[in-house]
Parts: structure tokens; C-alpha cells; sequence
């Protein structure tokens, strides 16, 4: 009888061991098959996307395989340009806002758009025309896009050789208005763009949390941009040298006559402690701010020609643009 129950559970056992074992998870050649588009590159808006009204632009595609893809979209007007990477067996839940890498794209532009794959030859195109652009002011506060004088004050310096508005939309970044600011000497003020406000303006209380964006296209090789935010810490409605704290960051410009987007974070900027400045607490209040000067300077102090074209100042709250 032992014996008899021996053999039974030896079988029962083996039985049991030879089950076929089940795998989760995409079989091996999803990832290292062939690939081969089984959906065509694709979008859901053929007549065109209007980003200002909240429009996304859906992508669609299949492929045979897993794969590492990268969407470039490129605008034909302003040569802006974005990229989307990522890794998946279809582009389900790839999407378009509207955003840029670099410059603007503009509204009535023609984009294109490829679909490449990493480690693959294959390469599928579209376009897409924009209706309307994607209104990034609600990022934050908008301080500038130079359409409206009214928003900013012009600054100018004893070395400020012009500091006066351009007018052409095939240039400028956004709208039709751009900046353009230069001096001639050895000094470092060569003019500003001043923004003047009340006490709790900035509505983002933790500096870490704010960064100031400005596209900037120079030609003249040592120029640099310094931007101050004032404090008000008396509250009279007024930045007072001596009294109230100022902080200032500073940024050399590339001298290749292209549009940069420059961000920069107000936690790494400097107690300014030049002229009759002074240090109070050594903590921005953005509460205080009341004022913001965005400067035309050089990175040293040799005697020259320095200037910049630039566009849209604006105040992002928790990521830059």
C-alpha cells in the first residue's frame, strides 16, 4: 500500500514539474524583431491646430516591435523646433501642445514632421499648419511682449547708442515687436527695460518656484544680459538704494545672430551690493518685488560695441517655458 501511494505521488510530482511555464510580459521579439510599421504615421488634425484654443495634436503609428522613437517637428516660418523621445510599440499616447525647444513657432506656419527610430533606418514624415499659437502667459505673468509700450520703461545710460522697438514678424518671436538695445563704451550699463509694479505682484511665494525667460539674438561678441529684481521692503511703493535689498543675475550672450531661450531661476540669484545697495536679510521676499530691470551690459570692461535683440519677458511659476 505504501509503495502504491509512493508511485502515485511520484507521478503526481512529475506531472506537475513538466507544466509548460508561462511568461509575462511581450514576447523576446517585439524587442528584438524586425520593425515594420503596421499603422501609417499619422495626426488628428489634417486641417490644421489652433493651440489657443486648447487643442492637442495627437499622433498615430503601430510598429511590429517595441522601439525607441523620436518625433521631430520643425517650423518652416520661425525654424523653431521640438522633440518628443520615447519608447513604445505604437504612439497612442504621444501628443503636441505646442511647445518649443527654442524660439516660437508661429501662428499660419507649416510644420514638419518626422518619426525616426533609434537603430533604424525607417523614416516617416507629415505636416501640420498652426492655427494659433499657445498662449504661455498663463504660465505665470507676463511682463513683456513688446506689442504694448505701455507695459515697460525705457532706460537709457550715458554709453546707450539705441534702445528703441523693431517692428517686423518675419524677425521677432513672437507678435510683430522685438527689442533692440546697444551701447558703445567700456562700462557695463548700456541701457534697461524696466517693469515697475506693486507689492504682491508675483503671486509665487518661494523664489525657487520662479524663473525669468527672455529670448536674446546678439552679434556683438562680450555682451551679456543682467536681470535685478528690486524689493520694497518699506513699503512706500519704492526701491530706495541703501535701504531696500536688489538682486541681480548675469548671463553672457552667444555672438551668433540666432534666438536663444534663456531661463533663469531667481535661487541663483545674488545679492546686489554695488553703488548704494546694501544687504538686509539675505532672502527674497518675492512679496517685496516691485520692480525688474532686464539690462544691456558685457561680460568685462573693455571699451567696444555691445548690444542684443530680444523678445517676450515673462515671470514662469514652477518650470520655465
Amino acid at each position: 500500500m505504501r509503495t502504491s501511494n509512493f508511485i502515485i505521488i511520484f507521478l503526481f510530482s512529475f506531472l506537475f514539474s513538466c507544466k509548460k511555464e508561462t511568461f509575462v510580459g511581450p514576447p523576446i521579439e517585439t524587442y528584438f524583431g524586425n520593425l515594420t510599421i503596421s499603422e501609417s504615421f499619422s495626426h488628428n488634425k489634417p486641417v490644421g491646430v489652433d493651440f489657443s484654443n486648447g487643442d492637442t495634436l495627437n499622433f498615430s503609428a503601430e510598429f511590429s516591435i517595441q522601439a525607441e522613437f523620436n518625433i521631430n517637428i520643425v517650423g518652416r516660418t520661425s525654424g523653431a523646433n521640438f522633440n518628443i523621445n520615447q519608447t513604445s510599440q505604437n504612439l497612442e499616447n504621444t501628443f503636441w501642445l505646442g511647445e518649443s525647444n527654442t524660439i516660437f513657432f508661429k501662428q499660419y506656419e507649416w510644420c514638419d514632421i518626422t518619426l525616426s527610430f533609434n537603430g533604424h533606418d525607417t523614416i516617416l514624415t507629415d505636416s501640420v499648419l498652426i492655427l494659433g499659437v499657445q498662449d504661455f502667459s498663463q504660465m505665470g505673468k507676463l511682463l513683456t511682449s513688446f506689442e504694448d509700450p505701455s507695459e515697460y520703461n525705457v532706460v537709457n545710460g550715458s554709453s546707450t547708442v539705441t534702445n528703441n522697438i523693431i517692428s517686423n514678424v518675419n524677425l521677432s518671436v513672437h507678435g510683430t515687436n522685438f527689442l533692440e538695445i546697444r551701447g558703445e563704451g567700456q562700462g557695463t550699463y548700456f541701457g534697461a527695460t524696466r517693469f515697475q509694479f506693486n507689492n504682491g505682484t508675483i503671486t509665487e511665494p518661494e523664489a525657487s518656484n520662479i524663473y525669468f525667460n527672455g529670448f536674446f539674438n546678439s552679434s556683438y561678441s562680450g555682451s551679456a544680459v543682467v536681470v535685478k529684481f528690486f524689493e520694497d521692503h518699506n513699503n512706500n511703493n519704492q526701491y530706495d538704494a541703501g535701504v531696500d535689498e536688489a538682486w541681480s543675475f548675469k548671463q553672457s550672450l552667444s555672438d551668433d545672430n540666432l534666438w536663444h531661450k534663456l531661463s533663469f531661476n531667481l535661487n541663483d540669484f545674488n545679492v546686489d551690493i554695488s553703488g548704494n545697495n546694501v544687504l538686509v536679510d539675505g532672502v527674497i521676499n518675492t512679496n517685496n518685488i516691485i520692480r525688474i530691470d532686464v539690462i544691456c551690459s558685457q561680460q568685462g570692461t573693455a571699451f567696444g560695441e555691445y548690444g542684443f535683440f530680444a523678445d517676450y519677458y515673462l515671470l514662469s511659476y514652477n518650470e520655465p517655458l
